[in-house]
């Protein structure tokens, strides 16, 4: 059986490297304006840049999908999937919430992942039937329900058919409160560590997803789309719900009284 292990370290000594590049460029990285109305900055290429050439030179025979240099050739066996800085917008706003995320997928399928936050020097990762770490020490979900004065990270905001002030309502009345940062990495950190039980948000895309859902999940976590079905990095879910397991039904219960079908 395959163990990855040097998979493992070449994407957390990227994930350093990514993180360097990160905060050296913090304070003053231009930005432009995407065509889907989203920022990005000379800092997100810069990042998407290296992990490529990284993982040219060390798995030739590997393919890269990331958010910035996309790749269409996602049937590859082994596909590296990243997003260069996932909170672009706090980033170019010099809020230092953003994230650095990698994940190797084998047949689709994530066999290690690895995120970081390069300002609090938080680097978790996991690979195939093992534990999450964060710093090399093990992580896990909190365990037990809701409990008041507790929060739930994410706001599903993006979705026109989602309707946030009974989402909002819905939580409030278990005497639990939301709150939101601008990266799904960083809020999937959250449930890894076990300072929130809850996250529910928009699947968007699978470099949102792919590495932070394995970490949740081998930290004993439950990641599913709004329907409970297990998380895919790829097709198209709606909604990104993760939870330590214990809530979970509870958090989908909101999420679906919510939408709009």
């Amino acid at each position: 059986m395959k163990t990855y292990d040097k998979e493992l370290e070449f994407a957390k000594n990227l994930a350093l490297k990514a993180g360097k590049i990160i905060t050296d460029n913090f304070l003053h990285s231009k930005i432009k304006i995407k065509s889907n109305v989203t920022p990005v900055t000379e800092t997100d290429f810069a990042v998407s840049q290296m992990v490529i050439e990284e993982v040219k030179k060390s798995f030739p025979d590997h393919k890269v999908l990331d958010e910035e240099k996309q790749n269409k050739d996602v049937d590859s066996e082994y596909l590296w999937i990243c997003d260069p800085i996932d909170g672009t917008v706090p980033f170019s706003h010099q809020i230092p919430t953003s994230m650095f995320s990698i994940a190797l997928c084998r047949n689709q399928e994530p066999v290690v992942a690895v995120i970081y936050d390069p300002f609090m020097k938080r680097l978790l990762y996991t690979w195939e039937n093992e534990p999450s770490y964060l710093n090399g020490e093990k992580i896990s979900v909190k365990k037990g329900g809701f409990e008041k004065g507790e929060y739930v990270f994410g706001i599903p905001y993006w979705d026109r058919n989602f309707d946030t002030n009974k989402y909002i309502d819905l939580i409030w009345e278990k005497d639990i409160r939301v709150t939101y940062v601008e990266s799904i990495v960083y809020e999937s950190m959250m449930v890894a560590l076990g300072i929130s039980k809850a996250l529910i948000i928009i699947a968007a895309s699978p470099w949102d997803r792919a590495a932070g859902k394995m970490i949740i999940e081998n930290a004993g976590g439950r990641c599913t789309d709004e329907n409970g079905n297990r998380l895919p990095v790829f097709g198209n879910p709606r909604f990104f719900v993760a939870t330590n397991g214990t809530v979970h039904d509870e958090a989908l219960n909101i999420l679906q009284q919510c939408i709009n079908r």
